[in-house]
C-alpha cells in the first residue's frame, strides 16, 4: 500500500505564500474564499506590518467592493470585523458596523485606546472617485452620524481634543479581498498616511 504524502507546512498554500509570490488578486480571493470561515479570518489576520499593504496593492483590479455584501440590507444589530492594521504596536482592534433606516451605515473603532482617542466614529459609503479609489468603499470620518446606535460608546467628536489627532479629517478606502474580508489604506485631507488595515469578518 502506498501511503499518502502529508503536505508540509511549509509548502502549504497561505496567503503570506501568495504575497510573496505576488499572486494577482483573482488568485487571493480564490484562495481565501475557499477556507472556512474561522480559518479566513486567522489568515488574514496572520498578515502584519507592511505585508497589510503589501495586500492592499495586490487587490487593485481586483472585484469591486459592495456595500450591501459588506453590510446586508437584513442584517439587524451590531457587525463585528476583525482588525488588523500595519503599525508596530496596538496592531489588533476591530470595527463595529450599524446599518439604520435608510440604508446608513455607521461605524466605530474599538480598540484598547479608545477611552483616550474617543470611538472614531464614521459612515461608510461607496466611493464615488472614477479613479484610483473607484468601486471601494469609503470610510469617512468627517461626518457627523445621523443617528447612535443603543450600546455604543458615546458619540465625540473627531476634530476637537485628542480624537483629532487620530481620526480628524481622515478618510479610510477599502478595496474588497474575499467573501467577509476587505483591506484599507488611511488618508487625511486627501493625503496618503502610509497605513493599512485589514478587515475580515468570519461569514
Amino acid at each position: 500500500m502506498t501511503a499518502t504524502p502529508s503536505t508540509d507546512a511549509s509548502t502549504r498554500p497561505s496567503l503570506r505564500r501568495l504575497l510573496d509570490g505576488r499572486a494577482k488578486a483573482d488568485e487571493i480571493t480564490r484562495f481565501l474564499d475557499g477556507l472556512p470561515p474561522n480559518e479566513r479570518v486567522e489568515e488574514v489576520l496572520s498578515i502584519t506590518g507592511k505585508g497589510v499593504g503589501e495586500l492592499y496593492d495586490a487587490m487593485e483590479g481586483g472585484q469591486p467592493a459592495s456595500l450591501d455584501e459588506f453590510i446586508p440590507p437584513d442584517e439587524r444589530g451590531t457587525v463585528i470585523y476583525e482588525g488588523r492594521n500595519s503599525l508596530p504596536l496596538f496592531s489588533r482592534f476591530q470595527k463595529r458596523f450599524m446599518r439604520g433606516e435608510g440604508g446608513v451605515v455607521l461605524g466605530y473603532n474599538h480598540q484598547t485606546m479608545s477611552f483616550v482617542t474617543g470611538p472614531g466614529y464614521f459612515l461608510v459609503k461607496p466611493a464615488i472617485e472614477r479613479g484610483a479609489h473607484r468601486g471601494e468603499l469609503v470610510f469617512d470620518y468627517t461626518e457627523r452620524p445621523p443617528f447612535e446606535p443603543a450600546g455604543w460608546p458615546r458619540y465625540k467628536p473627531n476634530d476637537a481634543g485628542i480624537s483629532r489627532a487620530v481620526y480628524g479629517n481622515m478618510t479610510d478606502y477599502c478595496r474588497r479581498v474575499a467573501r467577509g474580508v476587505v483591506v484599507g489604506k488611511a488618508y487625511r485631507g486627501g493625503a496618503d498616511q502610509g497605513a493599512w488595515f485589514s478587515l475580515s469578518r468570519a461569514i
